[in-house]
This record gives C-alpha cells, structure tokens and sequence, in this order.
C-alpha cells in the first residue's frame, strides 16, 4: 500500500490529443539548428558509450558559470528543473512546513510539498493587474516561499525588488525562472537562502533534452546536492546544452520571437469579443472565456491544441504561421459576451 498522503493525490498528468498546430506545452516553435546538433552528435560518437557520464557534470557547470558569472560551485544540473525542485524541496521542506506559493501556478510545486509532508498554503492570483501577490505572500508566514515569475499559467510576474522583499521575510526563497528569459530579467545576486531554477526547454528550444540547473551559494548548493540523484544528465543532453551556451544567437532569436509574437496575439485577442486576455511576459497567454470546455474542444476540432484549466484556458506562443491559425480559430468558436448575456 501506498502511504496515504500519495494515495489520495492525482498524478501530473496531460490529456494526449492529435492536432495540427500544437500550443499546449509552452515550446519553443524553433528546432536547435541542424549544424548544431550534428556538431555534437558527431562529439558524442566520438565519447565511449560504456562509461558513465562525468559524476558532477563539471564541463556544462563550468560552462554555465562563465556564461553567468558565476562559479561552478554555484550551479547543479539536473534532468530538467522539475529534479531540481524535487531535490530543493526534499532539501528545505520536511513535516510540517509552511510553504506560499501562488495558486494557479505550476501544479508540481504543491505535490512536491504535499509529499514532503509540508503545509501548502497558497496565495490567489489576481490575473487582471499581471503581478504576483507579493504582499500577501510576505504575509503569510511561509518557512519556504515559492515563486514562479513569469508565473504560470497566468504570466504574471514578480512587482521590482520582488525577491529582495521575499527574503526579507527570512524564508528559503526556491525562484522558478523557467520562463524568465521572455521578461528579459536577469538572474538575481546569490544568496544563502535563495535557489533560483533555470531550464533550456523554453527560451532555447531544448524542450526533448531535458536539462535544467540552479543557482545558489556553494554552501546551499552543497545541501541540495545530498539529496539529488547522480548520473540524472546523460552525456548527449550535457553536450547540447554545453554547446548552446556556446551558440547564444540561437537563445536570442528564439526570445526576440516569442515576445514580437506574444504581443501581437495579446493585441489581436484583446479585439476578439468574449475573450479576457491576461497581461504576459512569458512564452504563453492565459485567457478567460465563457464555457472554456467548449471552446477548448471546439480550437481541437479546427486542428489547434491549446491548455484547458478549470476555468480559464493557456494559448503557447508559435510561430506566427500557427498564432494566425489560432487567433482566426478562436474568433471563430468563442462565445461572444453579449451572446451570453441573451442566452435565456
């Protein structure tokens, strides 16, 4: 038998649809280039097979840390940042500890915490102002404060000063940037009681290699370094991601892209009658309809796959080929607020 906290939990899990134009899982709509990966395929060959992997991933810890400015006894790398904040958390989080989060935010922060044994206490988003409740998750008296900015699903973001104000709570401050890169921050100064996760899924386009770090203080990282697996990178995901960071241009499209596009779709669907946009400074768009359920089948039926929550819905930034096809599908099949207001 399980434990019972396990048992009565649901597991991450994501419908599997068929569709033309794919929108659902914040991708990058850019493929790493072809030179690219058959420069490391080739580099890789030329690696034996029979051995395992560098025990501390030295060479893309070290390549990080010069493209950073860090040490590499600030950094870990894991299979992809989702390891990561499983091992944080493991590290920080025991019986009992109270831990704010924002909610909606991403669903594996309050599992992870569940299963730890800790208090979950989140903070409800207001999607309408675009900013994460900084005040009231000061205020919450978390031991542990999680907070994805851009958050998502909804894209909102941390207000300035933001992380400085969480830790002056004196709370372990675990910072999700995985979508940073497309609100242009930068990475915040090291400090003791902050670990800040990175990813090449999103801004690099490196979704299918699944390869995230962290950075903190040596001595944090030493900690969290007890509790994370070894081996987790295998040497293909540790060569691409050592040569992307030698390849920034590629990073650099792929933001400059997805922001000129994502605020394009913002404008154009703020003009579609029916649809509440919210302000986002990540790669996606969270949005409010009337019968999210309908209209979400309905973009599925015209062969575009979007993210269904609840009660609102989460469009991924493509390239402009499928955000037209998007925006002409949605105007189509979305229900128009004054048609739900003649509804009897």
């Amino acid at each position: 038998m399980s434990r019972d906290v396990v048992a009565a939990m649901t597991a991450y899990t994501l419908e599997l649809r068929e569709a033309e134009i794919k929108l659902n899982q914040n991708e990058s709509p850019n493929d790493f280039p072809a030179e690219l990966k058959q420069q490391v395929l080739a580099r890789v060959a030329e690696r034996p097979w029979n051995l395992y992997p560098d025990f501390e991933s030295l060479t893309l810890r070290e390549a990080l840390a010069r493209a950073h400015g860090y040490e590499a006894a600030n950094i870990l790398v894991g299979n992809g940042s989702n390891e990561l904040l499983a091992a944080t958390v493991a590290t920080f989080v025991g019986p009992g500890t109270p831990v704010v989060f924002p909610k909606p935010t991403f669903a594996l922060y309050e599992k992870l915490v569940t299963i730890a044994g800790g208090i979950p206490i989140p903070i409800v988003v207001d999607p309408t102002t675009g900013l994460l409740p900084l005040d009231a998750m000061c205020n919450a008296g978390g031991s542990v404060i999680i907070a994805c900015s851009p958050n998502n699903p909804t894209g909102g973001v941390l207000p300035p000063n933001g992380i400085d104000a969480l830790l002056a709570t004196g709370a372990t401050v675990l910072f999700d940037r995985a979508y940073g890169d497309f609100a242009e921050d930068s990475l915040p100064p090291l400090h003791d009681r902050l670990v800040t996760f990175s990813t090449f899924s999103k801004a690099w386009g490196l979704a299918a290699l699944r390869v995230g770090w962290i950075a903190s203080t040596a001595a944090t990282c030493r900690e969290i370094r007890k509790v994370k697996l070894p081996y987790s990178l295998n040497i293909v995901s540790e060569a691409i991601a050592a040569t992307a960071l030698e390849n920034r241009q590629v990073y650099e499209r792929n933001v400059s892209l997805a922001i000129r596009e994502r605020e394009r779709v913002f404008a154009a669907m703020q003009k579609i009658d029916g649809v509440t946009p919210c302000p986002s400074k990540a790669n996606f768009i969270f949005f409010r309809v009337a019968q999210p359920r309908r209209v979400f089948d309905a973009l599925c039926a015209r062969g575009v796959l979007i993210r269904e929550y609840a009660d609102a819905l989460r469009v991924s930034i493509g390239n402009p080929g499928e955000n037209d096809r998007f925006l002409e599908a949605l105007s189509a099949v979305v229900p128009s607020g004054r048609e739900e207001k003649e509804r009897p």
